[in-house]
């Protein structure tokens, strides 16, 4: 019986990790699409990551990765849209917020593994560009929100 529950528990977790297929993994390869994928490691190093004068580096310590996709075409643009699309609606993505603005749309989406992980997704679609920014770590909406106010 702890043999059988054993191993129920390692395809579980077999299950769980395979979840989390890598944005970069999916897509990077595909034409007309330029990724970008950061590790931990990395992360740990850049204590100071600012952007648009917000300060990543407070945040970094608690991202395992982060990965970031962009589009050259409006063909590889429309194909990421609707892929990541897909991903989203199947992968049972909450919707955290989204913004229709002359055209372009931005949406950011939150999926929770088991393991208490969180992984963010944000997907900017404009008329031939969609740019994709995924964190994925033990990331709280209050770490999200603190970036914001400095």
């Amino acid at each position: 019986m702890k043999k059988l529950i054993l191993t129920f528990a390692i395809a579980l977790f077999a299950l769980a990790v395979t979840a989390q297929e890598s944005f970069t993994d999916r897509f990077g390869g595909m034409k007309g699409v330029t990724s970008v994928y950061i590790s931990k490691s990395l992360l740990g190093m850049m204590p100071d990551m600012k952007s648009n004068g917000k300060n990543f580096g407070a945040v970094a310590g608690k991202l395992d990765n982060m990965q970031i996709l962009n589009t050259e075409t409006p063909k590889a643009a429309r194909t990421l849209k609707e892929e990541c699309g897909k991903i989203i609606r199947n992968g049972k993505y909450v919707s955290l917020m989204n913004i229709n603005d002359d055209g372009e749309h931005t949406g950011i989406y939150m999926k929770e593994f088991a393991n208490g992980k969180k992984q963010y997704v944000m997907l900017s679609v404009d008329k031939d560009e969609t740019s994709v920014i995924v964190l994925t770590g033990k990331l709280t909406l209050q770490d999200i929100k603190n970036v914001m106010k400095k």
